[in-house]
């Protein structure tokens, strides 16, 4: 019963917490968007005068835009089971995408060093890297596609991206024939054909893991 009677105090208290830095951030951001009007507003001869109930209507504007556009990004929404299973799963393309390129590139820089360093217990392990790289640039391939649907609106970069992405899951596949090949029957024609199309592939991540930064971070992501 003693807690009781605090309560209202309580709430009047929490409501003034909760208000107040509400009403003082909406006061603060006044001048900043009447600057704002006044900057965008076309002007002949004489300057414009920004009176607060543009600012006020033009806040309303944006909110019922912003509104339209939380209506229109619902809408757009996937709403099926499998849509949302595949918009799902081609979110684990960033990430799923980066095992593939990091295999390809240490099989690609072991077999520079042992033609390099004359050492061929370097390549030891790269049959290995070399199949499990094949086969999990399947899989980030597959995601990619779900990631970015059909093709029919790509720009220049996405239709880049999509399209060396799938051929470079058909050089690593290529890549891991020519390894195999090689190993069980062992040719300098072979080991050139492997060598290669190891180093096409390798190439091909380079240029679009370029192409994959851009679309992810921007155009100008990597300016010194």
């Amino acid at each position: 019963m003693g807690l009781r009677k605090f309560l209202p105090g309580f709430a009047i208290l929490l409501a003034l917490m909760v208000s107040t830095p509400a009403f003082a951030h909406e006061d603060h951001d006044k001048p900043v968007a009447q600057a704002q009007v006044a900057a965008a507003a076309p002007t002949s001869g004489a300057d414009m005068v920004v009176m607060p109930g543009m600012v006020r209507d033009m806040d309303h504007a944006g909110m019922a835009q912003d509104m339209d556009h939380a209506g229109m990004a619902a809408a757009a929404a996937p709403k099926t089971f499998p849509q949302r299973l595949f918009r799902w799963l081609g979110a684990m393309h960033p990430a799923a995408v980066h095992f593939p390129i990091a295999l390809f590139l240490v099989a690609a820089l072991l077999e520079i060093a042992a033609l390099t360093l004359r050492r061929p217990v370097l390549t030891q392990g790269t049959r290995v890297i070399i199949a499990l790289a094949a086969i999990s640039a399947l899989v980030a391939v597959a995601l990619g596609w779900l990631a970015m649907g059909m093709p029919g609106n790509d720009d220049v970069t996405h239709t880049y991206h999509r399209w060396l992405g799938t051929g470079i899951a058909v050089l690593g596949l290529l890549s891991w024939w020519a390894k195999e090949y090689w190993v069980r029957k062992p040719g300098r024609r072979r080991e050139l054909v492997y060598i290669g199309m190891l180093t096409v592939t390798a190439s091909a991540i380079l240029v679009n893991a370029l192409l994959g930064g851009m679309l992810t971070h921007g155009m100008k992501h990597l300016m010194f």
